[in-house]
């Protein structure tokens, strides 16, 4: 498989390189220490998760997703101030506004799901994939596609599309411009 094929096929998702989280694993598992000159091997690690200190810290912040009525949802890793400042000017383009919209940040709450948004009927992953999320949907960067009365669209994150150096900017506006029939 080549670099396009994958980079087509796999748009939005993480992929790992297992050869490389293999040998990583391994180097672990084959360090030996000596105690009292008896020689330890450790032994495996079989949860390598990392604790994650950005989950929710109380009831009434995972309460406020799931209880969500709007109908717009826009899904980011995380958000910077300039972020939130290109994210509004790229809303109020289609006249929509930032305070209408249920704004996810993954790094802050990780295992949310969109079928806890029944409300949703306009979905924009910024550099999310639908799997993230608890959906299968195959969707295409930057093309519009509705599937049971939702609008689902999926662009880089907004750091590329600030940075704009592959056109990112352009691809947004014609992706809107289609999803809103502008």
């Amino acid at each position: 498989m080549n670099k396009q094929l994958a980079g087509y096929l796999f748009a939005g998702e993480t992929i790992f390189d297992l050869k490389t989280v293999d040998s990583t694993i391994h180097k672990k598992v084959s360090v030996e220490s000596t105690v009292n000159g008896v020689v330890e091997s450790p032994k495996p690690v079989l949860n390598n998760k990392i604790p994650n200190e950005s989950s929710p810290k109380n009831a009434e912040d995972s309460a406020k997703v799931f209880h969500s009525n709007k109908s717009l949802i826009i899904v980011t890793n995380s958000l910077t101030e300039s972020e939130r400042d290109l994210l509004s000017k790229i809303l109020i383009s289609v006249k929509k506004h930032i305070e209408n919209a249920e704004i996810i940040e993954l790094s802050k709450i990780p295992n949310t799901r969109l079928s806890n948004f029944p409300s949703a009927k306009e979905i924009i992953s910024f550099g999310i994939g639908m799997s993230k999320l608890g959906n299968d949907l195959l969707l295409y960067p930057y093309q519009c596609q509705q599937n049971q009365n939702v609008k689902y669209l999926l662009v880089d994150d907004l750091h590329a599309i600030q940075s704009n150096l592959k056109d990112e900017k352009r691809l947004l506006w014609a992706a809107l411009k289609n999803m809103y029939q502008l």
